[in-house]
């Protein structure tokens, strides 16, 4: 497919195709489109071709100036910054996972706006991967649970990240690395061959109570006209 996938802003969605990034935002009614050039498309292209490494240039596609600074903020050694004390080392499993629960229940009010534009974005995108015409009407009829979300290779990521974890601690960079390259193997493998049902039932249930939301029709609107435009990128690429 062109478009390789998409992600949700407070006021917008980007699609991602191989060789650009098409954002579109919301404003007092209004929808702007902006289209963004990825630097080093023969990197990432030549990446794609490689197993292990392709799902690390699919996830940079997707949001290059975050991968790019969760990669910074991994690679800064905090524990010569900050070094570890008895309080913290004391800290039980189930406070911390209390704590992130309450920072999720948190979040699944605060940024309800955000899990619309998620869902609008969800719709588009299975309404386009199914070959259908893009219209408003079969949009909003459409699915808000991907099997293409990114929640779906996090349920797969996490128990990898946490196994290698428990090896290899002093290494988060690399960790997060090698976890992303085997997830994302993983992930491909199962998509096409039915695998790890329980586990998609998980992200299908994560999706639809957690984070997406009914969208509006104007997100739809948004999620169309951007898709459309970046499937518009592409086919020039091809072209071209």
């Amino acid at each position: 497919m062109a478009v390789i996938g998409g992600r949700a802003h407070i006021n917008g969605i980007s699609f991602a195709t191989n060789s650009h990034v098409v954002r579109g935002r919301l404003a007092n009614g209004n929808i702007s489109i902006n289209v963004t050039r990825l630097p080093g498309i023969r990197i990432f292209n030549l990446m794609d071709k490689v197993p292990f490494l392709r799902g690390v240039s699919k996830l940079a596609k997707l949001n290059l100036k975050l991968f790019l600074g969760m990669i910074l903020f991994l690679a800064i050694p905090w524990d010569w910054i900050f070094p570890p004390n008895d309080l913290v080392g004391s800290e039980s499993v189930w406070s911390v996972l209390a704590i992130y629960g309450v920072v999720l229940i948190a979040l699944v009010f605060l940024l309800k706006r955000l899990w619309q534009f998620h869902g609008a974005e969800h719709k588009a995108f299975n309404i386009y991967s199914s070959g259908a015409d893009l219209s408003l009407s079969a949009v909003k009829e459409a699915s808000r649970i991907s099997a293409r979300c990114g929640t779906n290779l996090v349920v797969i990521l996490l128990p990898i990240l946490v196994l290698l974890s428990s090896v290899a601690d002093q290494m988060p960079l690399l960790i997060l690395v090698v976890s992303i390259s085997i997830g994302y193997e993983v992930f491909n493998w199962s998509s096409r061959r039915n695998g790890l049902n329980r586990a998609f039932l998980i992200a299908s249930f994560i999706q639809k109570h957690i984070v997406t939301a009914e969208p509006t029709e104007e997100q739809m609107r948004v999620a169309i006209a951007t898709l459309s435009k970046a499937i518009e990128c592409e086919e020039k690429m091809v072209v071209v």
